[in-house]
């Protein structure tokens, strides 16, 4: 250790640090609920500023002490470690160990032609290895002889086991697609997550005098036309709804603009951005599951996204969720067929999709037709005329029904050439794969309702989350248990 050459990161590097300490704090964001509550509801106006001030310099000295205490050396076979400002900690992480390793080019880092280079290895708790403010030639070298030394090490078949090259310029493409801008703007519109940020800050906002106090008395002051036209207050609301919906867009561009999909080797590469420009990848053998998705917005428009969920060494990066997801935002029909066959997927087109026992409607049928009845007592009472009352509960008890109906018949799950898929959906459509060999844990379950009914659940665990399949016949249910596991345990492929 001692021959060891250290290396600091350069002073642009104190950005990293400060934004890892906020992201630790949005993390940990519950754990501040007791000091939130108190800044909202105090008196004191010099509060906020004192609790808000006092992070701040914490954060800037924290991010000074954790750069001036991160050394990192590299070798021709390990990258060694060593950070912590009071605790320390030293580590060592050989190349034949890693699993995967990303590029991260932060908006702050790329007028430098910086990145950060993070890396995942067997055994560890999450991202084990993360440098920031490496050279990007010097990042991309990096991560090809990790990745190059890692497959060899495990007998891979790929190029970079039979050559050992580190030119990534240099293997073999098997597919590469670019999503054009008009692509991303439609990803923007299938999914918008500002909605979700405006449902959150709405109960904080509601909890303060902000909106009583000075907003409402400066719309009453400036704008007291609005209260003479409903078609004013319509418009405004609409035109609300739209910049938040481009907001959303915009978001989208953001994070997938120039977005690359590449298949080489049997690694799986997707690199996209507008400001920070992120690689992510995955090798075929750490597949947990593959969620193919179309909401209705995505009916509407002809698209799906897809998202390959891969092993995770630990629950703590299983935990970062979307952050060890492989996603392609928006895929035509054509591209969701070219993907699936490069994952090994079967045909979806001539899956023997299998549809769960009737049975399973007596249940949510139960709670419909309590509902129904209720909306239809209380409107009998409350409304005029009262029949009114009595149709919208009928109404309600159709379009419940209805649904109802439509889940259950959407439902469908299926075993075949070594995956299990689950469909389900109405108005949007989610179907998820698991490679069955990963299975981790197959149970069969009966509550005393499914007794009684002589049915059972089976419930198939794996690393990617647990699935349900409802309301078997009890005998079906516990063949397929002794089946899928005989097929589990006679399989020899790689696991990770």
């Amino acid at each position: 250790m001692t021959e060891l050459t250290w290396q600091r990161t350069s002073l642009l590097t104190l950005g990293f640090f400060v934004a890892k300490e906020i992201r630790q704090f949005v993390r940990n964001i519950t754990n501040f609920i007791p000091v939130l509550a108190v800044i909202f509801v105090t008196d004191n106006d010099w509060l906020p500023y004192a609790v808000g001030g006092g992070y701040l310099v914490f954060i800037v000295i924290s991010a000074i002490l954790n750069h001036h205490f991160f050394l990192y050396a590299l070798t021709d076979d390990a990258v060694h470690l060593r950070t912590g400002v009071f605790g320390k900690k030293s580590l060592t992480l050989k190349y034949e160990r890693i699993q995967q390793a990303e590029l991260d080019q932060t908006w702050y880092f790329r007028p430098f032609n910086l990145t950060i280079l993070r890396v995942d290895s067997a055994g560890s708790a999450g991202k084990e290895v993360e440098i920031p403010g490496l050279p990007i030639a010097l990042a991309q070298d990096l991560r090809q002889r990790m990745l190059a030394q890692a497959a060899t090490t495990n007998h891979s078949t790929d190029s970079e086991s039979n050559t050992g090259s580190v030119d990534e310029s240099a293997q073999h493409i098997d597919l590469q697609r670019n999503y054009s801008l008009r692509e991303i703007v439609r990803a923007g519109i299938m999914d918008n997550k500002i909605f979700v940020l405006l449902a959150v800050l709405i109960y904080p906002l509601s909890q303060t005098d902000v909106l009583e106090e000075q907003l409402v008395p400066w719309l009453e002051a400036n704008v007291k036309f609005i209260e003479q036209s409903l078609w004013l207050n319509v418009g405004l609301v609409v035109t609300a709804l739209v910049v938040l919906f481009t907001l959303a867009i915009g978001v989208t561009i953001a994070s997938y603009y120039n977005l690359q999909f590449t298949i080489a080797n049997q690694r799986y590469q997707a690199r996209s951005g507008l400001l920070s420009i992120r690689t992510v990848s995955f090798r075929y053998h750490k597949l947990q599951r593959v969620r193919i998705k179309q909401n209705l917005r995505g009916r509407l428009l002809g698209r799906f996204s897809a998202r390959v969920s891969q092993l995770q060494p630990s629950a703590h990066a299983q935990q970062q969720g979307s952050a060890g997801a492989f996603v392609l935002p928006v895929l035509t029909q054509a591209g969701v067929d070219e993907l699936c066959h490069w994952l090994q997927l079967p045909d979806r087109s001539t899956v023997p999709w299998q549809r769960i026992s009737s049975i399973a409607l007596l249940n949510p049928s139960f709670w419909v037709a309590l509902v129904a009845p209720a909306v239809a007592v209380v409107g009998y009472f409350k409304w005029q005329p009262p029949l009114l009352g009595l149709v919208i509960g009928a109404l309600v008890w159709v379009l419940l029904q209805a649904y109802t109906v439509a889940r259950w018949q959407n439902y469908g799950y299926v075993m075949t050439e070594g995956w299990l898929g689950i469909k389900r959906g109405v108005f949007g459509r989610i179907e998820s794969w698991y490679p069955l060999y990963k299975t981790q844990q197959i149970d069969v379950y009966q509550s005393p309702w499914l007794r009684l009914l002589g049915y059972a659940d089976v419930v198939v665990h794996t690393a990617a989350g647990a699935q349900v399949i409802k309301y078997q016949p009890a005998e079906v249910a516990f063949n397929l248990q002794r089946e899928w596991t005989a097929t589990i345990a006679n399989n020899r492929q790689r696991w990770m």
